[in-house]
């Protein structure tokens, strides 16, 4: 006899499922069809959330992906569920599918590759889900606009919390079809903000923080995660210019600035756009930066606390720097995978600490010429989301 919870129920016919193994449901409620049993170990089970459910009492049975690789974490073997059990494991089984299945160890412990594999993977999925979250609509590019000053005019704890406006969803362009201006910029930023809510709100261990620090871990981390996403769409692009995500794009080349229209545009972008490409696309390049490892770095730029995070509480930020210390740790694990030599070893270390380091001086000077253009009072910047997360931060 079976565990009740070694197997569940699919449909004979259209392969569709009750969802739980309710023994006294005989017939799929689609079709009619009768359910015939599929063990979990035979079961290759899919996330079609990101792969980061949150597996809780109230929510384990929002996702049988999320919930069985949280038992396989939490220790179950699924050679003692009684049943059919086959004995060879699905890649599924040996991935991660949910943030809180990467290692719950403290940060000195030593992850290997294979771990650190599995963690990228993780973010990867994440990432993918984040940019992918889009939806067609029949909006009006002036109807989005609106929409967009209604998200601008809102406050940051309104759009953890999901009550404000939200900039529409539309899909990111990271062609560059057009030189950036005003309107694009401003469309291309609010876009960035819901990306990054999307992001940080789908981390457990951010879930975790109470309101007052969320708030001020949105804040912080916007700017550098924002810039590491241009950067690296930039890089695999090959664009020479920095791109922003609405087909527009800040060009390189100091002979084409003067196709920027606007004057505050050119002064706030041309040193970012140099700075980027010297420390932060060019290394990227260097160090082969592909989609694993981004993802890995964009959770290392998102844990760290920055230059300075003051509003922080002492629990959150221990428990945030223990996460970018477990996270650094998988990132160069993966970096130096197959690299012996010490020298090199040594600067892929300090090329990825400088990536970092450029990242949150970039975000700095970006807040300081938000401010600049708050005290000539351009209309731009004159929006209570804007004054909260690069004026008041």
């Amino acid at each position: 006899m079976s565990s009740p919870e070694s197997h569940f129920l699919i449909c004979r016919v259209c392969d569709d499922s009750n969802g739980q193994p309710h023994y006294g449901t005989i017939c799929c409620p689609s079709c009619k069809g009768f359910f015939r049993r599929v063990y979990m170990s035979e079961k290759k089970f899919e996330c079609y959330r990101g792969n980061m459910c949150v597996i809780e009492k109230g929510t384990r049975n929002i996702c049988r992906a999320c919930r069985y690789k949280k038992c396989l974490q939490v220790g179950m073997n699924v050679k003692d569920i009684r049943g059919k059990y086959n004995s060879t494991s699905t890649d599924y089984e040996r991935s991660s599918s949910s943030a809180e299945s990467t290692p719950k160890s403290s940060k000195d412990t030593e992850l290997g590759v294979s771990e650190a594999m599995e963690m990228a993977q993780v973010y990867m999925n994440l990432e993918k889900y984040c940019e992918n979250n889009y939806c067609e609509s029949n909006m009006c590019r002036d109807e989005e606009n609106l929409l967009i000053d209604r998200m601008l005019n809102s406050n940051v704890l309104e759009l953890i919390q999901k009550t404000s406006p939200q900039c529409p969803r539309f899909k990111r362009d990271w062609k560059p079809l057009e030189i950036l201006n005003l309107e694009n910029f401003c469309r291309s930023w609010s876009r960035s903000i819901v990306h990054f809510l999307d992001f940080a709100t789908r981390f457990p261990v951010f879930n975790q923080l109470s309101t007052s620090d969320k708030r001020a871990w949105f804040i912080s981390r916007l700017a550098p995660c924002s810039f590491l996403t241009m950067a690296y769409q930039t890089r695999v692009e090959m664009c020479e210019g920095l791109l922003f995500g609405c087909s527009n794009v800040y060009p390189l080349k100091s002979d084409r600035w003067t196709s920027v229209e606007n004057e505050h545009l050119r002064g706030l972008f041309s040193s970012i756009t140099e700075t980027m490409f010297s420390f932060v696309i060019y290394p990227m390049m260097n160090l082969k930066i592909t989609d694993l490892h981004y993802s890995l770095l964009k959770a290392c730029v998102f844990f760290s606390t920055g230059i300075v995070v003051t509003s922080v509480s002492d629990k959150g930020m221990e428990l945030m720097r223990n996460e970018y210390a477990k996270h650094k740790n998988a990132l160069l694990k993966l970096l130096m995978n197959g690299v012996e030599n010490f020298s090199e070893q040594t600067d892929i270390l300090f090329q990825i600490q400088d990536v970092q380091n450029t990242l949150e001086r970039i975000s700095a000077h970006f807040d300081q010429e938000i401010q600049y253009f708050h005290f000539l009072g351009l209309p731009i910047v004159n929006k209570n989301l804007l004054v909260e997360c690069h004026i008041n931060k």
